[in-house]
Formats: C-alpha cells, structure tokens, sequence
C-alpha cells in the first residue's frame, strides 16, 4: 500500500497514517488531557508556561506521547488495591509547543486552552530576548499580562469563560429564588 504525503504546516512532510496518529492524540488530550498555563514560585518570583499533560489508567496513550514529544510516563499506585494504577505524561515550557501545535488541527474541545497557552509561551520566550518590550516603559511588568492569560485559561476550563453568561446582549448573574414550602 502506497503511503500518501501530506505537506505539514512547518514544510515537514507527514504521512496519512502520521496525521491519524495526532488525530489520535488530539482525542486523548481532548478527554483525558490538560492544556494549561503552569504557574510556579521560585525564590519569591512567579512564572508561567505551557503545560500539556495526559493523565489516566491506561498506559499506552502515554508511551506513544512520551514517544512522539519526549518526556517520561509516571506512574501512581494507589494506596487502595481496588483501584488501577495512574499514569502521567506531561511537558511544560518551550517542550510543549511542539504537541500543542502538533494537535491542534484536530482538537475539538480544547481549542481555546490551546492558543491561550501557545500565545502565553511565545510571550515568556520573547520576553526572554534582550530588549523584549521596548515600546512598553520601563516599568512594564510582563508577568501581569500571563497572568491573566492564566486566568483566562482557568475560567474557560472551569466553565466560567467570559461570555458564558452572556445571552441576547445580557449578561445574566441572577440566581433562582428558592421559595419554602412551609406550612
């Protein structure tokens, strides 16, 4: 059988069976997977990045991303036998472009969480330059901006994204009113 090209986004050439396989990957990071901005405290001073990560009971989703991005699978056992051991597969920073921008095409739900987290790592590289935001005063603080990218990225995840109450041009914050039914 004759295996077709296909021109990829980045002039490598993938084959058909190639984008099956992150098609493949995009479903199992669109279920059991997570596409955030990590944020982490080192001697007082906060950054972020991207973070891609599967987590679940199946082992095999896991060896082909450590396969395809790199990365190590990690594995918990839980205390309580019952229970099947956990796997973990995850890259964070400028490691997990690569899988986020290799998915993307095919993503269906996490769609949004992917470009929040791709915008946020291109803004930590290009701030890593030598005079990153000239236009900016001296005094820009560029964590501001990734942290509210992280926000973001945190509401869309948990449902609350901005426009999610946002119906026929109005915004709706009321709750139910729960009448008693005393006697």
């Amino acid at each position: 059988m004759k295996r077709s090209k296909i021109e990829w986004t980045d002039a490598t050439t993938v084959t058909h069976e190639d984008m099956l396989i992150l098609a493949y990957m995009a479903g199992i990071i669109d279920s059991d997977g997570c596409i955030t901005i990590h944020r982490s405290t080192r001697r007082g001073v906060i950054y972020y990045a991207a973070r891609i990560s599967i987590a679940g009971t199946r082992r095999e989703p896991h060896d082909l991303a450590s396969k395809l991005w790199g990365g190590t699978v990690s594995v918990h056992y839980p205390r309580n036998q019952r229970y099947c051991p956990q796997y973990q597969w995850s890259r964070t920073g400028q490691p997990a472009v690569r899988p986020i921008v290799s998915v993307l095409p095919f993503l269906r739900v996490k769609v949004r969480q992917a470009y929040l987290a791709l915008n946020l790592q291109e803004h930590v590289d290009y701030g890593r330059l030598e005079n990153p935001f000239p236009w900016f005063g001296p005094d820009y603080d560029p964590r501001i901006y990734r942290a509210e990218l992280r926000d973001e990225i945190v509401a869309v995840m948990a449902g609350k994204a901005k426009t999610g109450r946002l119906l026929q041009g109005r915004t709706w914050d009321e709750m139910p009113l729960i009448e008693s039914r005393e006697a």
